[in-house]
């Protein structure tokens, strides 16, 4: 039990809050009335994702420490991921305005999501070269703010905000590849694999501020947000602290964590 509830914290409810709370915040900013129901399919929607993959790689023959557990607690598992995918379904369901866009959408973030793990013609999508990142930025984007504002109707500044948080993403994704050096396979050509770990570091950096640009360009009040300050300096150092050997914890337990706090800052 200690494990599972360890497994759970550690590399899936951080980011699922991070997902959650960033969703949330950015719909609250936007003033939509539904804004907690965003979070929760955000959040919901992200757990069930997160943890169908894992199972679907243990079908992979790495045999990392999580996967090992993984295969060790399937059941668990399976159980989050049911109940996880009937509440984002029902909170879905309790979102108003649908269209066809968005069942498009959806459509093609959860082709995104199956593809990346499942293995057609013995490859699946995160191991094509280059697209690896880029990928988890896109459904991120696609999810957490183009579906809120499509659904919503909200035309103002949608390019701006979808470049700003895919920049962003991409800077904190970064650190998460370098973690992956030793599992991934050459052939993925991720940007650790091509630049090396201190001028991937230095990318993610120049993305990061990038970012933190347009956002206050976007939304100037930003400017004089503490939480959104504190937010950025902590990817900042997170980054800047990141090699080969760190952990989970270190990545799915303190960068997730700094995502979250942007997303708080959002309130504000």
């Amino acid at each position: 039990m200690k494990s599972f509830l360890k497994y759970i914290i550690y590399t899936n409810l951080v980011v699922a809050l991070s997902a959650g709370i960033l969703s949330a915040g950015f719909c609250f900013m936007q003033e939509i009335e539904a804004w907690q129901l965003y979070g929760l399919f955000s959040f919901f929607s992200t757990l069930a994702v997160y943890n169908g993959q894992r199972l679907f790689k243990t079908n992979d023959n790495q045999e990392t420490e999580w996967l090992l557990w993984v295969k060790n607690h399937k059941k668990g598992l399976m159980t989050v991921v049911f109940f996880s995918s009937v509440i984002s379904a029902v909170v879905f369901f309790f979102i108003d305005n649908h269209t066809t866009v968005i069942y498009l959408l959806l459509v093609l973030v959860s082709c995104i999501s199956i593809l990346y793990v499942v293995r057609i013609n013995g490859r699946n999508m995160r191991e094509l070269p280059h697209i690896k990142i880029h990928l988890i930025a896109l459904t991120w984007v696609l999810i957490l703010i183009l579906f809120p504002m499509v659904n919503e109707e909200i035309h103002s500044a949608k390019i701006g905000y979808s470049s700003a948080f895919y920049v962003y993403i991409l800077a904190v994704t970064i650190p998460f590849d370098i973690r992956d050096l030793k599992y991934d396979k050459v052939s993925q050509r991720t940007i650790p694999q091509l630049l090396g770990v201190l001028n991937s570091k230095v990318l993610s950096v120049i993305l990061l501020f990038i970012s933190t640009v347009v956002f206050v360009v976007i939304e100037p009040t930003l400017r004089i947000n503490p939480l959104f300050i504190l937010s950025m300096i902590a990817q900042l150092i997170l980054i800047l602290n990141m090699n080969k050997n760190r952990g989970d914890f270190y990545c799915a337990g303190l960068i997730d964590g700094a995502i979250a706090i942007l997303g708080l800052s959002f309130f504000f």
